[in-house]
């Protein structure tokens, strides 16, 4: 499973952190919604060890700002 956020510009200038269609966070300064993006994309591959991204999305383009690759977790065996 992979995780994409991505920073849009919303109105007013601010910017929010979407997921899909969804939007987790809005009206937020360009600076703090890079490192939130950041940051939450962080959280999610050291818990889940699963591939995330973060991309900035422009009208005529995106911009990638960070890509965690995925990290296999080792299995376990359960004794029956």
């Amino acid at each position: 499973m992979s995780v994409v956020l991505t920073i849009k510009e919303s109105r007013h200038g601010l910017w929010r952190i979407c997921s899909g269609p969804d939007v987790l966070f809005d009206r937020l300064r360009f600076a703090h919604a890079i490192r939130l993006g950041r940051g939450l994309a962080r959280e999610e591959h050291d818990s889940s060890g699963a591939a995330a991204r973060v991309e900035m999305i422009c009208n005529d383009f995106s911009i990638p700002l960070v890509q965690y690759a995925e990290t296999p977790r080792p299995r376990v065996a359960v004794a029956s």
